[in-house]
């Protein structure tokens, strides 16, 4: 057996008195691809950055990080530097927290890049589109901003790479070309840790799984997705989600409705072409394509946040007003942002924020819109204690489903999602959709669901609108688009889902 290019013992991770960590082993070996997976707040991120020597503000550590050997705990932050330098590459959560808002993406890459041929390596391993190199992090979709960061991770061949949910706003398509892309890295010798909550990147890459539980490693070995023994394990292996029953009653009329949406960039790039919309009450409508395709632009016309070039938008018939700003105080419309993180004040408890929606749309008293904010919190999984916390103390996946909970707390007419599901463990996942099924069954409230994860969209969705250049290029209902997609691009991304393959791999 090779020699392990990074080892910890007794890793432990915690502030105060809180744990975080609690006495971790982990050897990554060259060419193998350990995966740890994981309920949101299981201290997956924590593990990632612990192997590195780092961690968040106010968090210590304890224990051994052996690299090449060096131990990375507790040396000066220039000597943690220079060993991990060109050694191991970082993938974090939040990609666009690792884009330099005012450089172009190309320029950083030269910068970083030892040898020319670096670069266009780096850019076919992670299947970024070197016409993007000229563009600014903010000209980028969720989906290439993850894809650029990933390139420069990759760049000069690092021994090591730490991979925090690397799925992370990608397409069916662009996920399965990531899956050789990791396939091509560890044969060539590359150690990889992918912290994950995507079952179906697992499955498809990993030597070997780790499940972490409450900062501890509860379950381990290349039995874990075949044959659990750890009742954590096992729940987060049953929590995928099921298509529901196809609805059985017509359509109400009204709801939202989009006639004609255009939306071209001062570029002139036409990043929206003639969209047509229907979302009636209480039903779903998801929207798919790769990432580019103008999926999130139209949800942010819809919520009035980004103005069309052209079309309307309408809700029960009256038509509303391109700017959020002018569409009154109460906002029936309410848009979940795909980066949580950026949509919370960092300074504020989340709870505080989340209970002056309900003071802002509705008009209830602090005292009850604080009620109202615990109770809509722990049907999204979130405890006081946690919720009392800044943004930052929180992780990925429990900030997502506070920004369901503040949407859910104003009590709109219409959900737009925009990719909630990707920081989402299992468990937690199959809880939102639960939640978001029942809000659909229970209200009068549509959704619009933009999203790669196609197994939420076969849980939640009526109908699907595939999206391709700005384009609808075909929309039907939902099982009927799962199983005899007519295009092109609805082809691909079906095939190239996990939901695609049948289940054939679930565990016994």
């Amino acid at each position: 057996m090779n020699a392990p290019l990074l080892s910890a013992r007794g890793l432990r991770a915690f502030v105060g008195t809180r744990s975080l960590l609690a006495e971790v082993d982990v050897e990554l070996r060259p060419g193998e691809v350990t995966a740890v997976l994981g309920e949101s707040g299981s201290g997956k991120t924590t593990l990632g950055l612990a192997l590195q020597g780092e961690s968040r503000r106010g968090v210590a550590l304890a224990g051994t990080v052996e690299l090449r050997g060096t131990d990375l705990i507790g040396v000066p932050a220039a000597q943690r530097r220079a060993a991990r330098a060109g050694v191991i590459g970082y993938l974090p959560q939040h990609p666009a927290a690792a884009l330099n808002p005012l450089r172009k993406v190309g320029r950083v890459m030269a910068e970083l890049a030892r040898a020319p041929e670096a670069i266009p390596e780096a850019l076919e391993a992670a299947r970024f589109d070197a016409a993007l190199l000229d563009r600014y992090p903010h000209q980028l979709s969720g989906g290439q901003q993850q894809r650029a960061v990933l390139a420069q991770a990759v760049l000069n061949r690092p021994d090591v790479l730490v991979l925090d949910e690397p799925a992370t706003g990608l397409d069916a398509i662009t996920k399965s070309e990531a899956v050789e892309a990791l396939s091509r890295m560890s044969g060539r010798g590359t150690a990889i840790l992918l912290l994950t909550h995507d079952l179906g990147l697992v499955r498809r890459t990993a030597d070997t799984v780790l499940v972490l539980h409450d900062g501890r490693i509860v379950e381990r070995g290349q039995h874990v997705l075949t044959a659990p023994t750890h009742e954590h394990t096992r729940a987060l292996l049953a929590a995928e989600p099921r298509p529901p029953a196809a609805a059985d009653t017509e359509p109400a009329e009204g709801g939202l409705r989009a006639s004609g949406l255009s939306k071209v960039a001062k570029n002139g790039d036409r990043l929206l072409d003639g969209i047509d919309l229907a979302v009636p009450p209480g039903r779903c409508v998801a929207v798919v394509g790769r990432s580019g395709s103008g999926k999130t632009t139209l949800a942010r016309c819809l919520a009035g946040l980004t103005r069309p070039s052209a079309g309307r938008v309408l809700l029960d018939g009256v038509a509303l007003a391109a700017d959020v700003r002018h569409r009154g105080r109460r906002t029936q419309v309410q848009y979940i942002h795909q980066d949580a993180r950026a949509s919370f004040d960092e300074f504020r408890p989340v709870l505080a924020q989340i209970a002056r929606t309900a003071r802002l749309t509705r008009g209830v008293s602090t005292a009850q819109a604080r009620t109202e904010a615990e109770q809509v919190l722990a049907s999204v999984g979130l405890e006081r204690a946690q919720a009392d916390r800044r943004p930052a103390a929180l992780s990925g996946g429990q900030l997502q489903r506070a920004a369901v909970a503040r949407a859910l707390l104003a009590e709109p007419a219409v959900i737009i999602c925009d990719e909630i599901t990707t920081g989402q463990d299992l468990i937690h996942r199959a809880e939102l959709l639960d939640l978001l099924a029942a809000t659909l069954r229970t209200t009068s409230a549509g959704m619009v669901l933009i999203s790669h994860d196609l197994g939420a969209v076969a849980a939640l969705a009526d109908e699907v609108h595939v999206l391709d250049a700005g384009r609808c290029v075909e929309h039907a209902p939902t099982a009927a688009l799962l199983a005899r997609p007519r295009t092109a691009v609805a082809r691909s991304l079906v095939d190239s889902a996990d939901l695609a393959r049948g289940r054939t791999e679930e565990p016994g």
